[in-house]
């Protein structure tokens, strides 16, 4: 029996779709060939070509719309958020884990953005920080510290490292409403404000440098105090 023949048809079908996209036949917001042309071009059932196509609409590789047919997604932003945030809780992902990827990953994504970051972009930003700094519930400023965060992820204009923050949104959830519970005490959180401040005026300043020492600076005060 053949690797071919050992495979379930519907994988089949799968492999088709994704050689179309590799060899740049497909694109996204492309629509996909109808049902009965899959069924002629590859010699299947119309039984596996629906198992394949609602494969890929499960995870976020195609989109069916009502009456029109089924298309490759055109935005892949968030497309992997909750598979992979289904990943990380299965394998219980240590919190230490957790800390080295943002330590390393915040640093560049504060150097990205402070060159790439619109306008708009900016604006949230600093509604973000003040919403930080006004706010006296423990679990609303940890909401948005995350999104202070995650506004800057966005800003780098970098789809990897965009999808990778998002992948890791639910375990960011419990790891910044932890640190916070631990370390923001009055003291705490006067230093939260400060260092948050620093990095949002180089941010302002578009100074890529001084943006990514005082992230550095943040990352270091969190292992500080989670260590």
């Amino acid at each position: 029996m053949s690797a071919k023949e050992s495979k379930p048809v519907y994988l089949q079908v799968i492999e088709y779709i994704s050689g179309q996209v590799e060899q740049g036949i497909l694109k996204k917001g492309d629509k996909l060939p109808t049902e009965r042309s899959l069924v002629e071009i590859l010699g299947v059932g119309r039984n596996s070509i629906r198992e394949a196509l609602k494969v890929l609409e499960i995870i976020g590789i195609v989109e069916r719309r009502q009456g029109a047919g089924t298309y490759i997604k055109a935005d892949f932003s968030d497309w992997f958020t909750k598979p992979m945030c289904f990943a990380f809780m299965l394998s219980e992902t240590k919190k230490k884990e957790i800390f080295q990827f943002r330590n390393m990953i915040e640093v560049e994504i504060a150097t990205l953005a402070a060159v790439r970051i619109t306008k708009d972009e900016l604006t949230e930003l600093e509604d973000c920080y003040r919403q930080l700094i006004e706010t006296e519930d423990q679990g609303a400023s940890a909401k948005h510290d995350k999104n202070f965060h995650s506004i800057l992820a966005k800003a780098s204009k970098n789809i990897v490292i965009i999808n990778a923050y998002n992948a890791m949104d639910c375990m960011l959830d419990l790891f910044i409403y932890d640190i916070r519970s631990q370390a923001y005490t009055d003291a705490g959180k006067e230093l939260s404000v400060k260092i948050h401040r620093e990095i949002l005026d180089a941010i302002v300043e578009r100074d890529a440098k001084r943006a990514r020492q005082a992230m550095k600076q943040h990352m270091d005060v969190v292992r500080r105090y989670y260590n």
